[in-house]
């Protein structure tokens, strides 16, 4: 931006603090000078916001509902609609007069939310089966906004965790995650497999595999030897590090669960 101090003969004050000054009389030429170079600073700052976004001015004047340079903030810098954020304030958006929304499955007016529904709508074709961002009828009822369709649903993510849509591979194993915006995924725990083969006629005797383990040999092959009387017992543990590729630590190398940080998820409209 220009330098005030330098480009103005009448002003007050100092950066951060200068501002412009009227004239002590009419046609007293002492007021702050309206010259091209505050006129440059003005339509500078408005098209590198334009050029920024990627908009071209579309030749309408700026007003409430028309205005390109708020176009040109949110898409510049992903602040508009439909932006997920997290929300730390100690109480509700409403209270602070954000305009944010938590995700607490709320049906919400169409009318009221315009742009966030132009953003976040999942679409007539998949009115019916999404998971979340559906059109209703203002009690519960799906139906799409050519049909009725009044309200629609953000997702509840109350007492969940958030992953990103779509699997990835990670050690080659393929980690699976939720299909669409805001279906909930469950997670399953690792799968725990062994076996035992009691062979109580024979010398061949017992073996173990996978999760159990033989705890009077130490090892996984128990035989009774000669004049063993096949009344003895064993015993064996289950110990879920013996499972294929499985975490030998109850603390580390991965979790079963996932450590939490209690917050808010909203989305911005």
């Amino acid at each position: 931006m220009i330098d005030y101090a330098a480009e103005f003969v009448n002003y007050t004050g100092a950066f951060p603090d200068i501002e412009a000054v009227n004239v002590s009389a009419p046609g007293a030429g002492d007021g702050t000078e309206f010259i091209a170079a505050m006129v440059n600073d003005i339509w500078g700052r408005a098209q590198a916001l334009m050029n920024y976004a990627g908009l071209s001015p579309d030749g309408v004047t700026e007003a409430d509902g028309t205005a390109q340079i708020l176009d040109a903030i949110a898409q510049g810098y992903g602040v508009g609609p439909g932006i997920g954020v997290i929300y730390w304030k100690n109480d509700t958006p409403a209270v602070w007069g954000d305009r944010v929304l938590l995700f607490q499955g709320q049906e919400i007016l169409i009318a009221t939310y315009a742009r966030l529904f132009a953003a976040v709508y999942c679409g007539d074709a998949t009115n019916a089966t999404a998971p979340a961002f559906y059109a209703t009828n203002g009690a519960g009822v799906r139906t799409t906004p050519g049909a009725g369709g009044t309200h629609f649903v953000i997702p509840d993510a109350r007492g969940l965790s958030l992953k990103n849509i779509g699997d990835a591979t990670i050690s080659a194993r393929v980690k699976t995650g939720p299909v669409s915006l805001g279906s909930v995924q469950e997670d399953q725990m690792q799968l725990l497999t062994g076996s035992t083969n009691d062979n109580m006629v024979s010398d061949d005797g017992i073996t173990y595999s996978g999760v159990f383990s033989d705890s009077v040999q130490g090892a996984k092959v128990f035989a009774f030897n000669a004049g063993v009387s096949k009344s003895t017992t064993d015993t064996f543990d289950f110990k879920s590090s013996n499972s294929p590729d499985a975490r030998t630590s109850a603390t580390t190398a991965g979790n079963t669960r996932d450590s939490t940080l209690g917050t808010n998820f909203g989305i911005t409209y």
